[in-house]
């Protein structure tokens, strides 16, 4: 017996938990060596005083509270209960067992089994946080979303409340993330983040999804004009560009807004959130769409174009048109611009507009580009040796930003020259104004390349975008192509030739030639020509057509038309309020 009771009281020195006996008015009999270890307090300290005066006074009445339970128990263990405590020294996580041995004539206590477990807790909420929480922008992860979804949904049944879940992604997020590296993009995630908590309410969960996916849960939501207000200010809260070491990144949010109906769950209600999302990039990007049941159709027929354009290049489905490029002045043909049509095997021929969009959100715009580019390459380069005047024309091709951005450029067009034997100077590559600006840095030194091969460059739509004129003296640029919305205001406004005149001059300032695009009545030719701009295209010269059809009669006879209403516009018109012949002699002699 001796040996049982030595091997015991030697289990009890060296147990890492701190084991007390407690009398039944709460002091303490007895305490292991381990409470020294564990709390830093002496054992003879300890016997003879009160429990819970060994911890601060904020500690007490939960310890006071255990202690009732315990002594309330018969031949029950209580526990284990996790109680917070503090010493003068450091706080605790106590796991705490409980048993009353009152009457045991061995005991005759409360028998505490005490664990310090605050490191276990430390490291369980570490696990809790990388299990719920997005570790890069510390919101919720796409886990707890679903999970408080779920919650709020069965709530919302139980008191006849409706939610909304906001499903928002950054529009240009990926461009921005390949271009200036995943340090920035995750910077920018960041302030993201902080941006989406500051336009939410205290009580909504807002979460990262994965990649530039967002999601705010609104709870006890009245109607949707609840939810759409907390849409407008994220959308708003977006146009402001974000600002990373000294570069300002603009990055726009589409908002999708679906309200939850009787017998939603948490599948559809995310799922109808994901349709609004892809409304609202459809819609123009940077924007916010309500939920409505006829998307679904619409979500399944975009899947379904997504498929067909995947299998679109195998089939050989894509063709070009090309638009010619008229001299002002002469009414002589300068180029053409190829512009991209889709043979739908159901839906027959498709304009830009139907499918582009959808090719760069997938990424098939960069494959498209290159397509392009050697197509238009080959059929010009031949149509050139087939037609008698056509060695000074070239050939204008648009190029996406994400192609300049994220692929190969440089290499497509080189490679599109030495498939087809095209001359370089040939060639007219057209941009927008926000691929131009967009990193800006890595844009100039990607366009001093192409013009390193020869070819021209060219802004398109100009106008509609905000180009700070050094950056056009910068960048090597030859041409200024004038958008269609200023040309349509020529001859319905005052302030129409004002725009374009602006647009001309700055042309001029900067040695870039002008070429107005959309011009589709006389008038519009002879405004251009007065103010001074060198070529135009459009439906009034020619719809995009083949290349046989750009050098066939109808259009020749076409320019013979548009030569002759030069030769004495005033013949053609009631009033007589130009004379382009005259302007153009007086603008050549000048």
């Amino acid at each position: 017996m001796d040996l049982i009771e030595a091997r015991f009281a030697s289990l009890i020195r060296n147990a890492s938990d701190v084991i007390m006996i407690v009398d039944a008015e709460g002091r303490i009999e007895y305490a292991s060596p381990a409470v020294q270890r564990t709390f830093g307090l002496w054992q003879d300290d300890l016997v003879g005083r009160p429990l819970a005066e060994i911890w601060r006074d904020a500690d007490r009445e939960r310890i006071v509270a255990f202690m009732a339970e315990v002594t309330a128990s018969q031949g029950v263990s209580v526990g284990p209960v996790e109680i917070p405590v503090s010493t003068k020294t450091r706080g605790f996580i106590l796991e705490c067992v409980g048993s009353n041995l009152l009457g045991d004539p061995a005991v005759k206590g409360l028998a505490l089994n005490l664990r310090d477990v605050t490191d276990r807790k430390a490291l369980e909420d570490q696990l809790r946080q990388l299990a719920f929480h997005d570790p890069l922008t510390l919101l919720a992860n796409r886990s707890l979303f679903r999970n408080r979804v779920e919650h709020a949904l069965a709530l919302a049944r139980r008191t006849q409340e409706r939610l909304a879940v906001l499903m928002v992604d950054l529009d240009n997020f990926k461009n921005i993330n390949d271009s200036q590296g995943h340090e920035t993009g995750d910077r920018l995630l960041q302030t993201a983040a902080q941006r989406l908590v500051k336009c939410t309410r205290a009580a909504d969960t807002v979460a990262r999804l994965g990649g530039d996916e967002f999601a705010v849960l609104l709870e006890g939501i009245a109607d949707v004009e609840q939810a759409e207000q907390i849409a407008i200010s994220i959308t708003e809260a977006f146009r402001v560009p974000i600002e990373i070491d000294g570069n300002e990144l603009l990055v726009t949010a589409s908002v999708g807004v679906p309200l939850s109906e009787p017998g939603d769950d948490t599948e559809n209600v995310l799922r109808n959130a994901d349709i609004a999302m892809y409304g609202a990039k459809t819609a123009g990007k940077g924007r916010y769409v309500v939920f409505h049941a006829h998307m679904q159709e619409q979500l399944r027929e975009r899947l379904r174009l997504e498929d067909d354009l995947n299998q679109a290049f195998e089939k050989n489905e894509f063709f070009l048109e090309f638009q010619p490029i008229v001299d002002l002045k002469t009414s002589e043909l300068l180029g053409v611009e190829a512009l991209v049509r889709w043979q739908h095997p159901a839906s027959g021929r498709m304009l830009p507009g139907q499918f582009i969009p959808l090719a760069e959100e997938t990424g098939q715009i960069i494959a498209l580009g290159r397509w392009v580019l050697e197509d238009a390459c080959r059929q010009v380069s031949r149509w050139r040796r087939r037609m008698p005047a056509g060695e000074g024309l070239r050939i204008a091709v648009n190029i996406s930003g994400r192609h300049l951005q994220q692929g190969d450029l440089f290499g497509d067009v080189r490679h599109a020259f030495e498939i087809s034997g095209l001359e370089p100077e040939c060639l007219l590559i057209e941009l927008t104004e926000s691929t131009m600006m967009h990193n800006s840095e890595a844009t100039l030194l990607k366009l001093r390349d192409l013009r390193s091969l020869g070819v021209r460059l060219a802004i398109d739509d100009f106008g509609t975008g905000y180009s700070p004129l050094s950056y056009l003296h910068r960048f090597p640029i030859d041409i200024l192509k004038i958008d269609r919305s200023f040309i349509s205001r020529l001859t319905e406004s005052s302030e129409g030739p004002k725009l374009a005149r602006a647009v001309v001059m700055l042309g001029e300032t900067l040695e870039l030639e002008t070429v107005a695009e959309g011009v589709e009545v006389e008038d519009q030719v002879a405004q251009l020509v007065k103010l001074g701009c060198v070529a135009a295209q459009g439906f009034l010269f020619s719809h995009a057509t083949t290349l046989d059809e750009v050098g066939a009669s109808r259009f020749a006879q076409r320019r013979e038309q548009l030569r002759l209403a030069h030769a004495g516009y005033d013949r053609l018109t009631a009033t007589g309020r130009y004379r382009v012949a005259e302007i153009v002699r007086k603008r050549g002699a000048a």
